[in-house]
């Protein structure tokens, strides 16, 4: 369920969401620490339908971007790379998110303490198949 917190200022604000990310950082178990890139995790949307997170290597979609796009876009690669670098970030993995609601993907990233557990990736191309749906399957 999704919680919503009204503050009277920016530094409130900013001190509240610092709390939320302590208190998301103390439930990480050992079993999300090894979430890698490569890795398919599932986790809750809060909606009635799960979130596949595909786990990215950073550095590689980086270098994606900057093939693709040239050397005009290095500033945002770099900002990129630098903003995970940061110690809050730390549990956080970049991933390109699919569910029911968004079936080509999201790039985004999502907290391993949200992650419930990983999938294989023939799993996970079934459930592409059938719009990540999790309804029984009929032929």
């Amino acid at each position: 369920m999704t919680e919503v917190t009204f503050c009277d200022s920016w530094e409130e604000m900013m001190e509240a969401e610092r709390k939320a990310r302590e208190a998301a950082d103390a439930r990480i178990t050992p079993a999300q620490l090894r979430y890698r890139a490569g890795d398919i995790v599932v986790s809750d949307s809060g909606y009635g339908f799960p979130i596949f997170h595909e786990i990215l290597d950073i550095e590689q979609e980086v270098k994606k971007q900057l093939w693709k796009y040239g050397d005009d876009h290095e500033s945002d690669g770099i900002y990129t790379l630098d903003l995970y670098r940061e110690p809050h970030m730390r549990f956080y993995r970049f991933a390109r998110n699919y569910s029911e609601a968004c079936q080509e993907g999201e790039l985004g990233d999502f907290h391993l303490s949200i992650g419930m557990a990983r999938i294989t990736r023939e799993g996970f191309e079934e459930l592409r198949e059938r719009g990540f749906s999790l309804e029984p399957y009929q032929e």
